[in-house]
């Protein structure tokens, strides 16, 4: 077993349980769940051979995510099942059973907690973007900045985002992307 399959097996294929828990939970047809999971296991164990991620659990969660959007995107016809299944995503109802509800609310409160440690040019980027809805120019003009600098600043948002929500070491992730961000700078 080379040094990457090592890697590969002690980080990555523990996760499995909480892989398959968070598809079952957001897929539509549990079906396909076996095949969703080997497909992500393929596109991060290649997406890895280089170089490991910092924090497996978040990139292994953040490829399942990219995986379900592409395979959302494909879709040539929404079906209402399905746009109510995307609805319980990111709506609790009343009527949800009490654990879904307490599970969401904690989801909700890491997320709060993850965005409040996010730096504050990162924190108002995303929140204008992503929760205001403004374009990326939009963005730009509000804040003063050119919209590569927003792209940059939503992009080091979503990573730092993803490591603190999923876990792992942020310092490392924080000062990796201070790294790009202020190489690109300097060029630009």
């Amino acid at each position: 077993m080379d040094e990457h399959d090592h890697w590969f097996t002690e980080h990555v294929l523990p996760l499995e349980g909480a892989l398959t828990r968070y598809l079952r939970r957001v897929w539509r047809d549990a079906d396909e769940v076996a095949d969703l999971r080997q497909e992500v296991y393929v596109r991060v164990y290649e997406a890895t051979r280089g170089r490991p991620p910092p924090s497996p659990q978040a990139f292994v969660f953040t490829v399942a995510r990219n995986l379900l959007t592409d395979r959302y995107r494909q879709s040539r016809v929404v079906t209402i099942d399905l746009m109510a299944d995307l609805e319980t995503l990111n709506v609790l109802s009343e009527e949800a059973p009490a654990d879904r509800v307490l599970s969401g609310r904690q989801e909700l409160a890491r997320l709060e907690r993850a965005m409040e440690k996010l730096p504050p040019r990162c924190r108002e980027t995303l929140l204008l973007r992503k929760v205001q809805g403004l374009s990326q120019r939009e963005a730009a003009e509000r804040m003063g900045v050119t919209e590569n600098t927003i792209e940059k600043q939503i992009v080091k948002a979503m990573r730092l985002l993803a490591t603190l929500f999923w876990g792992g070491d942020e310092r490392s992730s924080a000062a990796h992307d201070d790294r790009m961000t202020d190489d690109h700078e300097q060029r630009g």
